[in-house]
C-alpha cells in the first residue's frame, strides 16, 4: 500500500476531484454491466503513476487491481523478474552435458505424528526407490 504525505494528499484532492466527479456523472448514467470508459482509466492511471495506486483507487472507489494492471502494465512493482526490459525475448541456452565430478547423495528424513522417523540416504540415480520406501513408511501398522 502507497502512504503518502499530507501536502500530497492535498495536492492529489485537488486534481482528482474533476475526475472524481466525472466518474460518479458516469455511473449515475452507465448501463448494467457497462465498463468504465477507458478515458477514465487512463486519467486515473496517470494520477496512480504519481500519487500511488492505493490513495487513488480508495478516492475514485475503482477497481484495484484493475488500476494497478494498468499502471504496471501486469506486473507488480517488486515482482520476480520487473527489471527485465519489455522488449527483452526469451531465449533458449542449451548447457552442454557434464559429467558429475562428485558422486550426488541425498538424505530424506521422514517422521510421523507418532514420532517414529525414518531417515534415506540415496546416492547416484536410486531416487525412484524412495516412492515404495516413503509410501510403506506411511502405511499405517497393524
Amino acid at each position: 500500500m502507497n502512504t503518502i504525505t499530507k501536502a500530497k494528499r492535498e495536492e492529489l484532492m485537488g486534481k482528482i476531484e474533476p475526475l472524481r466527479q466525472q466518474i460518479q456523472s458516469w455511473r449515475t448514467t452507465r448501463q448494467k454491466n457497462e465498463h468504465m470508459p477507458e478515458e477514465l482509466w487512463k486519467s486515473a492511471t496517470e494520477l496512480a503513476r504519481a500519487y500511488g495506486v492505493s490513495p487513488v483507487q480508495g478516492i475514485l472507489r475503482i477497481d484495484y487491481r484493475g488500476l494497478e494492471r494498468r499502471v504496471y502494465g501486469g506486473r507488480r512493482p517488486g515482482a520476480a523478474g520487473t527489471k527485465v526490459s519489455e522488449k527483452a525475448a526469451a531465449t533458449f541456452v542449451e548447457l552442454p552435458a557434464v559429467a558429475p565430478m562428485r558422486r550426488v547423495e541425498h538424505v530424506v528424513e521422514l517422521e510421523d505424528a507418532t514420532g517414529r522417523r525414518m531417515t534415506m540416504k540415496i546416492s547416484g540415480g536410486a531416487v525412484a526407490e524412495l516412492l515404495p520406501l516413503a509410501q510403506a513408511f506411511w502405511r499405517p501398522s497393524a
